[in-house]
C-alpha cells in the first residue's frame, strides 16, 4: 500500500521551470505534480505591454517567476497564482468559490456588528455614507468586490478597527 503525502499549499508552489525558446513558452511544475505552459505573449500583454526575454528566466522562490525584459533592467513578475491558472483547469472554478465565501464571512461579520450596535442598514449606511443597497449588498456577499475605502468608512461607522471587522471572531 502506497501513500500520497503533499506539502501543506503545494498548489501554490512551483517546482521547476523549463523554457522552449522556439515556441516562446514557460513550461511550469508545481509541487502537487501540476503542470503546463505559459505562453509569452500572454504575460507580454497582462499587465504593461513589454518584450520579455526568455533567456533570463528565473525562479527565485517557489511563489514567483523572474522575467528578464527587454530594454529594461526590472525584470516581469509572474506570481504562482498566475501560473497556476495555466496548470490547472479547475483553479479558478475553486478560486471563485472561495472568493464567494469570503465574501459571504466578510457580509456575515458586517452585519453581525451592525445588529450588536442596534443599527439598521439605513442608518450604518448613512453614517458610513454608502448606499443602502451597497451595503444589504456586502452583508448578503452580492457585492463582489467591495472598495477598501467603502469597507475602512463601514469599519469607522461601526467604531472597529479594520482588524476586528475582518475578523471572524470578536
Amino acid at each position: 500500500m502506497t501513500q500520497t503525502v503533499l506539502l501543506k499549499n503545494a498548489q501554490m508552489m512551483m517546482a521547476a521551470l523549463e523554457v522552449d525558446l522556439d515556441r516562446r513558452v514557460i513550461k511550469v511544475r508545481f509541487v502537487d505534480g501540476q503542470s503546463g505552459e505559459i505562453p509569452a505573449e500572454v504575460i507580454e500583454r497582462s499587465g504593461r505591454p513589454v518584450r520579455l526575454d526568455l533567456n533570463r528566466v528565473s525562479l527565485p522562490n517557489p511563489y514567483l517567476i523572474l522575467i528578464g525584459v527587454e530594454d529594461q533592467s526590472e525584470p516581469e513578475e509572474v506570481p504562482w497564482d498566475f501560473a497556476r491558472h495555466f496548470c490547472d483547469p479547475t483553479f479558478e472554478a475553486q478560486e471563485r468559490r472561495q472568493a464567494e465565501t469570503y465574501r459571504k464571512r466578510l457580509g456575515e461579520r458586517i452585519k453581525q456588528l451592525r445588529q450588536q450596535r442596534g443599527f439598521s442598514q439605513e442608518r450604518l449606511a448613512e453614517e458610513a455614507g454608502v448606499g443602502r443597497i451597497t451595503l444589504s449588498r456586502i452583508e448578503t456577499g452580492h457585492e463582489q468586490s467591495p472598495r477598501f475605502d467603502t469597507l475602512e468608512r463601514i469599519a469607522r461607522a461601526l467604531s472597529v478597527g479594520m482588524e476586528e471587522m475582518l475578523s471572524r471572531h470578536s
